[in-house]
């Protein structure tokens, strides 16, 4: 027997409804990932090109150094010009004395030319002047020249 209820709806028995729910969950679980993969299933190739660039190093440095022995004791290097570097948008030109960098400057891609001078107690020291060609953040490797004061 079946029992109505107000508004003459019927209600199934309890197991009917449960595999009425059971095959609901079975219809939908079998589809949504059909329709997920339907829905990622299209894809369109994209272009992509990579390269490699080797930031140069600087060449032709046309520089000069001045030593002042009397008190106070300087070095002054004179650089005043260099061969532009291929996509360069920088310069970093640095003065160290051994490993240690005493003095460091920025110059423009389209400025080669600078002076450097550094005061030094003592009498006989040897500098490097190094000169790096930047293209963006890369750096390249340094053009290097010794003196000694």
């Amino acid at each position: 027997m079946s029992r109505h209820r107000a508004g003459g709806m019927v209600r199934l028995p309890r197991g009917l409804r449960f595999l009425a729910k059971l095959l609901v969950a079975v219809v939908v679980l079998t589809l949504v990932p059909t329709l997920a993969q339907a829905a990622f299933s299209n894809s369109e190739g994209g272009t992509m090109t990579l390269g490699t660039f080797r930031v140069p190093t600087p060449t032709g440095v046309d520089a000069s150094y001045t030593c002042t022995t009397s008190s106070p004791r300087s070095a002054t290097v004179t650089i005043r010009s260099f061969d532009a570097v291929q996509r360069a948008t920088g310069y970093t030109v640095t003065l160290a004395e051994s490993k240690n960098v005493l003095q460091t400057k920025e110059l423009a891609a389209t400025k080669r030319a600078t002076t450097m001078s550094i005061s030094t107690s003592s009498m006989k020291r040897t500098y490097v002047l190094s000169v790096y060609a930047k293209v963006g953040t890369w750096t390249g490797n340094a053009a290097t020249y010794t003196f000694t004061c």
